[in-house]
């Protein structure tokens, strides 16, 4: 029967008179009722899990989740310690031209970004063996790869990011050497090494750095650990003012620092995680070295591998921190408030843990989750509601450790569904689904290992701000301010029929202008719209805040050479509707002739008329259609034509 209906609408003659119209703007709701939980324990992906070879000595991590053959699908990408690395398409068939054997294990996340701006992906890799492999999509080697960064390079990932913004992108990587002080080099993508690089360390450079513009300055700046210090350099390699921070802890591993905006003023913190006297801590300073306030805190465990990962999981638009580990028995995972104070229900108990967080949505219930998995064996992967209590399904069990890791979420398939990657020890790479729970990239604020595709470990993008909704005849226009970071891709928008959402993305590819005009409306229905931004590593803002519009019907004032009344008007069963053509408009070209129709409130005609011709005339409408069935309550509008003139009078019906 819907389907007949249907059918029947698609195909009568739709009538509508030109709209004038009204647009508001509004704060996004963080809930809606009509948004639903679900819950779908994870299954594995049709033709997964995965194997990959081992060795005995050094573990696997990282999973990269990214499109690298330009058909919207996303790849799976990992590295084996037995020195190949690995991309099968999401159906588990390996891609032509892989796996490819590099000259060393591989221990971390690979990088994934178009490198020299010719429209293709490519793959960049570390091993241990001390070198930067480049790959193309296909397979092949990339000109001038790899590179020697003269050191060790185990669980440390490569960064990209276009320091000089002239399109292409450089490659940034540390490194350490036992006994020996750190090293980081950056790479132009071509190979050859960019001017001020490298730079070196007091000891051990042992974490992936973090890169972003943290002061606003329009300079780029990098940041790395040492064991014991960390360091801020601006792109050319000047150290920064107010750094570096020496031994600030007994000990640094593996945690790369995070780069948030905690306080909303514009430039960012930086995050760290760290250990000294038997206790792990979040440091947090401001871009200039200071010490941000209430900071730094205490977190679970003796030592910590856990990236201090950022995420809104209380709904209240401000990021919480996320660190520990290392705690047998306990409670082991901790969030704080950007204000040092800890969140209610937490810390948790996750085992042994060396994994670091992701923050997401994985139970459509619009707030976001705090996934993560232990380091037993076999071991658990977990998934954390806001308050703290385990998310109905979970955890799963995994077949071994994930060790210093992260999962990565997305819709590899691109059904709409929640899609989740994860290298654990053993070399098993998991692919699970969640059938029925969309995957929202709005609510994705950690959705991988160091945040994005890029492995920049900084938190981004922000919304677009200052969005409007302006009807314009047959479409809404939309116009938004362009975001600052300068690695946009492009915006996603999206539409609700109700404020506050569920929204659907009405744009099939990204809008790379900051306006959008949307045609598919009905007029006499209010659209709900906001904007995110995404940047070229993958990851997707938050909603901008929402604004409104309607393609509606507005009274027109009456002319002084037409007179049009109802009454009575609000009307009940019948309304006499009266109009008088002054007597020198009814001599004219059109002998007098009036055209009258009644249309509702979304611009579809409902009844019309024969051609009046008196001077002074009356109608008496009883509130049915051309067919003679009565029409709900509701808005009216009256439109009579003289001489390509059109007069239009607000009737309204209520029993």
């Amino acid at each position: 029967m819907s389907i007949f209906i249907i059918c029947i609408l698609l195909n009568s003659p739709i009538e509508t008179i030109t709209p004038d119209v009204e647009a508001k703007t509004y704060t996004i709701r963080e809930s809606a009722s009509d948004w639903i939980q679900t819950f779908t324990p994870p299954q594995q992906m049709p033709n997964w899990p995965k194997t990959i070879g081992v060795s005995p000595y050094y573990a696997p991590s990282g999973a990269s989740l990214a499109d690298i053959n330009n058909d919207g699908d996303l790849e799976i990408i990992v590295g084996s310690t037995n020195n190949q690395v690995y991309i099968w398409d999401y159906q588990g068939n390996l891609m032509p031209g892989w796996p490819v054997t590099v000259g060393g294990a591989v221990q971390a996340k690979a990088a994934v970004g178009d490198i020299d701006n010719n429209g293709d992906m490519e793959i960049v890799v570390a091993a241990r063996n001390g070198y930067v492999y480049v790959f193309n999509h296909d397979g092949t080697s990339f000109p001038n790869w790899p590179q020697n960064a003269n050191g060790v390079l185990g669980f440390i990932a490569p960064v990209l990011f276009d320091l000089d913004r002239d399109g292409d992108l450089e490659i940034i990587m540390a490194q350490m050497q036992s006994g020996q002080p750190g090293h980081v080099y950056v790479w132009h993508h071509n190979g050859t090494v960019y001017q001020g690089w490298p730079q070196n360390t007091d000891y051990l450079a042992v974490a992936s750095v973090a890169v972003g513009d943290i002061d606003n300055d329009s300079l780029f700046e990098i940041v790395c650990l040492s064991y014991y210090s960390v360091y801020v350099w601006d792109q050319n390699g000047n150290t920064e003012p107010g750094w570096p921070k020496l031994n600030v802890a007994g000990g640094m591993s593996y945690a790369q620092p995070v780069l948030a905006d905690l306080d909303n003023d514009g430039d960012l913190e930086i995050l760290h995680s760290y250990y000294t006297g038997g206790q792990n801590y979040v440091g947090i300073y401001h871009h200039d070295g200071i010490n941000f306030a209430n900071w730094p805190q205490t977190y679970p465990g003796p030592q910590t591998y856990t990236m201090p990962v950022v995420g809104d999981i209380d709904g209240d638009g401000d990021l919480e921190i996320f660190g520990g580990g290392h705690v047998f028995g306990g409670p082991n995972l901790l969030a704080r408030h950007h204000n040092g104070t800890q969140v209610n229900g937490w810390p948790v108990n996750c085992n042994m843990m060396e994994c670091s967080p992701i923050v997401f949505d994985v139970d459509n219930d619009k707030l976001r989750e705090v996934l993560i998995a232990d380091n037993s064996n076999p071991g658990n992967f977990y998934a954390y509601e806001g308050n703290g209590s385990l998310v109905t399904d979970w955890p799963i069990s995994i077949p071994s450790a994930a060790v210093v890791n992260s999962p990565s979420v997305g819709d590899v398939d691109l059904d709409g569904d929640i899609e989740i990657a994860l290298l654990v020890s053993n070399g098993t790479v998991n692919l699970w689904t969640l059938q029925n729970v969309p995957y929202c990239g709005y609510y994705t604020d950690w959705g991988t290992f160091y945040h994005d595709q890029w492995n920049t470990g900084w938190f981004h993008p922000g919304p677009p701000h200052n969005l409007s909704a302006t009807p314009v005849l047959d479409h809404i226009n939309l116009v938004w301010q362009k975001n600052k970071e300068p690695d946009i891709a492009g915006y996603n928008i999206y539409r609700s029929e109700t404020s506050g959402g569920p929204y659907a993305k009405i744009n099939t590819s990204l809008v790379t202008d900051t306006t959008y005009d949307d045609y598919q409306i009905t007029p006499g229905i209010t659209y709900h719209y906001c904007v995110t931004a995404q940047i070229k590593s993958f990851a997707e803002s938050r909603l901008s805040s929402e604004a409104s519009a309607q393609l509606g019907i507005k009274e027109k004032n009456t002319s002084p050479l037409l007179f049009i009344e109802a009454n009575p008007n609000p009307f009940n069963n019948a309304t006499k509707i009266r109009f008088q053509i002054p007597t020198h408009r009814a001599e004219g070209q059109s002998g007098g002739e009036v055209l009258m129709k009644i249309y509702n409130a979304s611009g579809r005609l409902v009844k019309g008329f024969s051609a009046l011709t008196s001077y002074q005339s009356e109608i008496i409408w009883l509130g049915d259609d051309q067919m003679g069935k009565k029409v709900p309550n509701g808005i009216y509008f009256v439109e009579m034509v003289l001489d390509r003139e059109r007069f239009i009078k607000k009737i309204v019906k209520f029993d």
